[in-house]
């Protein structure tokens, strides 16, 4: 180091780093929290509110946005192959996920059969006449299919006396009439899976819609979260 600096400069140094006392921190004097300035208080006041406006906002339309659960809908599976040339398709809902040995888990249906230069005909549950159905079997809903198993599921029309109606029946046949004539009668099904026939598969889930009701309830309910906010300003300026 002599070499490289000098004793002298060296010397120079070491005398002045013992004679002055360098302070890094005083711990003779207390630590004191000063509190902000009123605009830096009005500031951040205003930056909480805002906050708390907007989470309170988000969370209401969250809420509203949750539409009621009106079941799921399926569409039909058209087995061209067993069909004879006639097309089915359509759409049936059903009121939930899960096993059901009743129709009434059938919600609504609207199931067409055609056929070019032949007919078509109509099973739903919105035209008066075409509207009976009937399960003596399972049905089984979940998430991607709609599937019967050990016996049928039958959409006719009410008092034709079975001139009119579409049946799935794992345990017989799949087969249409309607005009009282048979229009196809076939013992296979597809996809099917051991005696459980896939009838329908599910459809893409809709965007979730704001219930009105429910988003004016929560449009209320900011609106009146802003109310108070405000009076409580104008009561502390008041004061002030």
């Amino acid at each position: 180091m002599s070499a490289l600096f000098g004793a002298g400069a060296l010397a120079t140094a070491g005398r002045a780093m013992a004679c002055e006392a360098w302070t890094i921190v005083d711990f003779g004097r207390s630590l004191s929290v000063h509190t902000p300035t009123t605009g830096i208080r009005s500031h951040m006041t205003r930056q909480v509110r805002s906050w708390a406006i907007a989470a309170l906002a988000a969370f209401a339309l969250a809420g509203a946005a949750a539409p009621s659960f009106a079941g799921i809908t399926y569409n039909v599976t058209n087995y061209a192959e067993g069909q004879d040339g006639w097309s089915v398709n359509g759409t049936i809902t059903v009121s939930g996920l899960g096993t059901f040995t009743d129709a009434s888990a059938i919600t609504a249906w609207d199931v067409t059969l055609s056929k070019p230069n032949t007919g078509s005909y109509q099973f739903t549950n919105t035209l008066s006449g075409h509207d009976g159905k009937s399960l003596n079997g399972t049905l089984t809903a979940s998430t991607g299919t709609l599937e019967v198993s050990n016996s049928y599921l039958f959409l006719y029309e009410p008092g034709s006396g079975l001139a009119n109606y579409l049946n799935w029946d794992p345990s017989n046949a799949y087969l249409a009439q309607f005009s009282n004539s048979l229009r196809f009668y076939v013992n296979s099904y597809s996809p099917s899976n051991n005696g459980v026939w896939t009838i329908g598969t599910a459809t893409p889930s809709a965007v979730p819609e704001i219930d009105p009701a429910v988003g004016s309830s929560a449009l209320s309910l900011v609106a009146g979260v802003l109310a108070m906010l405000e009076q409580r300003r104008r009561r502390a300026t008041l004061v002030a």
